[in-house]
């Protein structure tokens, strides 16, 4: 017989003193807050300044989907590496700051450029409602006996909710179970607390190894059928408007085979009905670890299927390079726009809801250039587009980007961050974004 469903006042109210001694005795790594997006340094929007009085708590909730197996730990529940074919979901509670970490401290340092001190983040606490079997259908997937009482909660949060949409968070290599709710609590964080989000945690080990040897990579493609379940899952089962996704290097991979794995199983189906059904709002590729050739094949069944598609590169991205050197495939998405034929060009500029962002483009006018891999997390500028990106519906131009300079004929029109984005940004959303900020969904 399942558990029961414990009630949400429960897990609204949980006193300091319980938080306290959660925290404690969870014995995981932690990682720190990411660093303050200029749309709330510089702009003069604040993040949490619209929570209600009786939500300002600073742990997060953040439900979670996974194909790691469930380790066996007498004291808490946890998710190893060993790779499962079924999905277990649940809710995670990760708490912001110190043990005893005040909500307006948490305020200051979610506002400010320079902090006071390191915000870390804590898996605080994990409940599992139960797992979705292989070979079940999203009928019986929502059932009592296996994810029910999960989606069942995460509709009483979307009706709570400032927006009603949800957000997925794909990660990348090299993880651990913690990281991936951490990641997704804080990019939630950052929009506002406003949407319902849920890490999607496949089983990546934790060492560089098993991803260049390419067993992880098959683990990620194994993966992608998960994925698409859980996306059919939340679209037949939830009452969400659009649900985002955000997916990060290798978990771009996984959502790539996500997509064809979709529209194959609706091969008579139109897109835009399929489109409609699964209400797939922004998909967010984020130095993307996925090859030229492989995301041309499939661009068109992104593009169709999704209300809009966002890639992202730099020029210097080590672990891309390394990745295009060692594991082969060519270049990646997440690397300086690779070289199209006539052919690609045209079919890339026919996606009418297509954005293509090269954050390096305008280093020299600004006098910085935005490198590395976690750009769009670490960088305060590329986490300020993709906040707004998911948040919102504004187009790139109504985000502060320019049209970049065409690269002749080999590359496609991208999208720019010019010099006087954080002013530009301001302007653009004081005219134009305040209202669809606070009423950000789609009718």
């Amino acid at each position: 017989m399942p558990a029961k469903r414990p009630t949400r006042a429960l897990l609204l109210v949980a006193s300091g003193a319980l938080l306290a001694s959660i925290l404690s005795g969870c014995g995981v790594g932690t990682v720190p807050l990411m660093p303050t997006p200029v749309l709330y340094t510089e702009v003069g929007l604040a993040p949490l300044a619209h929570i209600p009085e009786a939500e300002r708590w600073t742990p997060r909730r953040v439900y979670y989907a996974t194909t790691r197996k469930r380790t066996d730990h007498v004291q808490r529940i946890d998710y190893g590496n060993t790779e499962t074919d079924e999905i277990s979901m649940g809710l995670a509670l990760i708490a912001f700051g110190p043990r005893y970490e005040q909500w307006r401290e948490l305020v200051e340092a979610s506002s400010t450029a320079e902090r006071r001190s390191v915000v870390p983040l804590s898996l605080a606490g994990v409940i599992e409602a139960g797992s979705v079997l292989p070979g079940t259908s999203l009928d019986e997937a929502a059932s009592p006996s296996q994810a029910g009482w999960v989606l069942e909660d995460m509709n009483d949060a979307i009706q709570d909710a400032r927006s009603k949409d949800i957000l997925i968070y794909v990660h990348g290599a090299k993880v651990n179970f913690y990281n991936a709710c951490a990641y997704a609590a804080q990019l939630d964080h950052f929009t506002g607390r406003d949407m319902t989000s849920v890490a999607f945690s496949w089983p990546t080990r934790q060492n560089l190894f098993a991803y260049a040897v390419g067993n992880d990579v098959a683990r990620g493609r194994r993966a992608s059928d998960e994925l698409a379940t859980l996306i059919e899952l939340l679209a037949g089962h939830t009452e969400a408007r659009r649900i985002h996704i955000i997916a990060w290097s290798a978990g771009c991979r996984v959502l790539t085979d996500t997509y064809e794995i979709l529209r194959n199983r609706y091969p008579d189906e139109p897109a835009e009905a399929i489109r409609e059904r699964l209400r797939i709002g922004t998909a967010y590729f984020a130095a993307g670890d996925v090859s030229k050739s492989r995301f041309m094949e499939v661009i068109e069944t992104i593009h169709d299927l999704s209300d809009r598609v966002i890639v992202t590169a730099t020029d210097v991205d080590d672990a891309l390079s390394s990745a295009a050197r060692f594991m082969g495939g060519g270049q990646r998405i997440g690397q300086t726009a690779p070289s199209l034929d006539a052919e690609q060009v045209a079919r890339v500029e026919a996606l009418e809801r297509f954005e293509a962002i090269n954050v390096s483009l305008g280093a020299d006018n600004r006098g910085f250039d935005i490198t590395g891999h976690r750009y769009w997390f670490d960088h305060p500028w590329a986490s300020s587009d993709l906040i707004l990106s998911v948040r919102t519906d504004l187009t790139a131009a109504e985000r502060g980007l320019v049209p970049g300079e065409r690269d002749g004929e080999t590359s496609p029109v991208l999208w720019a961050m010019p010099e006087d984005y954080p002013t530009r940004l301001g302007g653009l959303l004081m005219e134009i974004a305040t209202e669809r900020l606070a009423h950000p969904t789609r009718e």
